[in-house]
């Protein structure tokens, strides 16, 4: 195996990572600003109607945040196994469970976890 193949890989692999941790501190912020965009409003004493287009604009930004990363989480299995291609190892931060155990097949869909005896 090349250094220069590995590290290629690495680079990639630390982006991802990067990408992926921003994607979901992003939907973390947008839930919690949708969460209280409402109740911002009660404290305020607002009619139902106050803030509402701006509510539906942040919930549209929070459900595009979840598909951008669904589309990321899909792209770091093809790029896992563009790796397993190259005959790199896998390159792990120390944080993940089989990845097997939570996804489909290639298009990243939720498998149902099993119940806990």
């Amino acid at each position: 195996m090349s250094d220069e193949k590995l590290q290629a890989a690495q680079s990639v692999a630390l982006l991802l990572r990067k990408f992926e941790e921003i994607i979901d501190e992003a939907v973390c912020c947008g839930a919690e600003l949708a969460a209280q965009m409402p109740r911002a409003r009660q404290e305020a004493n607002l009619p139902a109607l106050a803030g509402q287009p701006a509510l539906d604009n942040v919930g549209e930004a929070v459900t595009a945040l979840i598909a951008a990363r669904r589309h990321t989480v899909a792209a770091h299995k093809y790029l896992d196994r563009t790796r397993e291609q190259m005959g790199l190892p896998p390159i792990s931060f120390g944080d993940e469970s089989p990845k097997e155990e939570f996804l489909g097949p290639m298009t990243g869909e939720v498998r149902r976890l099993r119940d806990v005896a």
